[in-house]
């Protein structure tokens, strides 16, 4: 059938097909949806990747993940890839539901959510989001939808390279080992000793210089004997490396250069050979474990039948069923203050201190403890100089937790706060949701007045007491993926000043620590990307500050980690992270890291 069309030219009458005409229209709509899907693919695929949008699979995925690191998660629709959501409706609405474009076209509502309707597509940048923009391209593909070259589409922004991953973490030591410490010494060096798990053990030991940039290992010396290691430890000295381990005749302090010996006193974590020191009376075996299968008999012994030694016989007034039995520990005979010179230590002398709360502690040659008292606790303070004990009196005040304390030359600051929420069986010590902290200064011979603050019980986390000339202070985080508080806490001789400052959007899943670092504050965290990232700034200025990658995850080039211990100071921290071979890093003030290596 032919149907007449009158044309304008001439007036004349053209006769065309109808069977053209729908071929024609045919052609054109097919062509037309084409051209619609693949430049709606190329300005979604150009707003994801940028220029990587076309490149392979094994060039795309580092490239994207470069992009997810410098465009954290946020709420704000126009960040990065909430933007490209327009892109994705575009694409969607211009596939086929049947045939090969359908493939895509399920892969945008599995993944995005897009329906018919136009807003519908939501993307969303989380740890999964490599995966499913790898299946996006593998969808198209498949869909044999191919990208035009878009025009007008902002291209994302990525991260550098982070500083740190898996080929430069490298350790200080070239064997897998334990590490005990690390300690801080009053000249601001930082000291571990590294040993093996089982067995017996030659220590080596490590310094790091002060400020951290620079360790130095050492090799025990041949005078140096193998030690149990689970009695290894590092000892806190200002003239050299000394590792503490058990011998015959007890614990005994080893210069790891010279193989020299000397007298080491305190308690697990603070072995100390010069200075004043607390411990328990050693009434009992310390080695705790049964005879040595392999010993060879006393040569002066009598041959014959051992005899058992006889029962005791009970005190008199007293029945046999209120008697120790045979084995039992020792009654809990207090603590005794000992003073080390040289390496050689004196004869202790008992504290006057009959239940105390917690275990005492040393600032130079003073040794508080808390005592309870009626209505509360009290700080006595004993000063042993020359083996006399000499009080220094007793102070009331809202002491509550255990001690910490620092150092900076002269200067001392000692605090007690207890634990935060979901530790064991911490409690609010400062009223409802509180903890308390009470703070006293040590200088010139002097201690000052205590001064109170208090930290959110329902805290994340916090640092340890920080020295700074003349000062002391404390950090602490609190807060969710959602927004995050870090607060601050700076103690004088005169007293304590406290502030905080709310981080909106802080994307934060896993804290690694906070603490003070000079006038800055840094919060080392994990992100919801897995990712590890530091923010560092004063604390006012923190809520603007950037955040810097460290290292990325192991499945993107990152490192694996291990537990984290902190040393701060007023120049820099010390990161060491407790993996199968210890590494160390090293932030500081500027916000640089680096990787700490012999």
């Amino acid at each position: 059938m032919v149907a007449p069309m009158h044309g304008s030219r001439s007036g004349s009458t053209v006769r065309v097909s109808t069977g053209l005409v729908a071929a024609a229209a045919l052609v054109s709509l097919t062509g037309c949806g084409d051209d619609a899907s693949e430049k709606a693919w190329g300005a979604l695929s150009t707003c994801l990747a940028g220029p990587a949008a076309s490149a392979p699979v094994a060039e795309r995925v580092p490239k994207i993940r470069a992009v997810m690191l410098g465009n954290p998660p946020s709420t704000s629709k126009d960040a990065w890839p909430k933007r490209c959501a327009p892109y994705a409706d575009d694409l969607y609405a211009s596939l086929d539901d049947s045939g090969k474009p359908a493939i895509l076209k399920r892969k945008l509502h599995d993944r995005f959510g897009c329906t018919a309707q136009k807003g519908s597509c939501a993307l969303t940048s989380d740890a999964s989001f490599v995966s499913v923009t790898t299946e996006l391209w593998e969808a198209a593909a498949g869909a044999e939808v191919k990208p035009l070259p878009a025009t007008g589409v902002t291209a994302p922004t990525p991260a550098p390279p982070p500083p740190i991953d898996a080929k430069s973490w490298k350790s200080f030591t070239d064997k897998p080992l334990r590490v005990s410490g690390p300690v801080l010494t009053s000249d601001g060096r930082a000291l571990v000793v590294l040993k093996t798990a089982e067995g017996r053990v030659k220590p080596i030991g490590c310094e790091f210089a002060a400020g951290f940039g620079k360790v130095r290992c050492v090799t025990s010396n041949d005078k140096v004997p193998e030690l149990p290691p689970q009695s290894v430890e590092v000892v806190n000295d200002a003239k050299g490396l000394y590792a503490a381990g058990l011998t015959d005749t007890g614990l005994v302090a080893y210069n790891l250069e010279t193989g020299e010996t000397s007298a080491v006193k305190g308690r697990s974590g603070h072995l100390i050979r010069d200075g004043v020191a607390v411990e328990k009376p050693s009434t009992q075996d310390i080695t705790g474990g049964p005879p040595d299968p392999n010993a060879k008999p006393d040569p002066k012994a009598k041959k014959g039948k051992a005899k058992p030694a006889k029962a005791a016989k009970p005190a008199k007034g007293k029945s046999p069923m209120l008697q120790k039995p045979a084995g039992a520990a020792a009654t809990d005979e207090g603590f005794l203050a000992v003073e080390l010179t040289n390496g050689k230590a004196s004869k202790g002398v008992k504290l006057p201190v009959a239940s105390p709360v917690g275990e005492p502690v040393v600032v130079s040659n003073q040794i508080l403890s808390l005592t309870p008292v009626e209505g509360g606790v009290a700080l006595d303070i004993e000063a042993l100089s020359h083996g006399r004990l000499k009080s220094g009196g007793s102070v009331k005040g809202a002491f509550a937790g255990p001690f910490h304390t620092c150092q900076k030359g002269d200067f001392y600051g000692v605090a007690t706060y207890a634990g935060h929420a979901g530790q064991g069986s911490a409690k609010a010590t400062g009223g409802d949701g509180k903890t308390a902290l009470t703070f006293l200064a040590f200088q010139g011979g002097s201690w000052s007045k205590p001064a109170e603050a208090t930290l959110p019980f329902e805290r994340t986390g916090e640092s340890d007491l920080v020295c700074s000339a003349g000062s002391a202070s404390v950090a602490w985080f609190k807060g969710d993926k959602a927004q995050a508080t870090v607060g601050r806490i700076d103690c004088k001789a005169d007293g304590c000043k406290s502030n905080e400052v709310n981080l909106p959007s802080f994307d934060s899943t896993y804290l690694w620590a906070v603490a003070p670092l000079g006038e800055k504050v840094f919060v080392l965290y994990r992100s919801s990307l897995g990712d590890t990232r530091v923010r560092i700034a004063p604390l006012a200025d923190l809520p603007n500050a950037k955040d810097s990658v460290l290292f990325d995850v192991g499945d993107f080039g990152g490192p694996s980690t291990g537990d984290l211990s902190v040393l701060a100071t007023d120049q820099a921290a010390l990161l060491l992270f407790r993996g199968d071979k210890p590494v160390a890093l090293r932030l500081g003030a500027d916000g640089a890291v680096s990787v700490v290596a012999s």
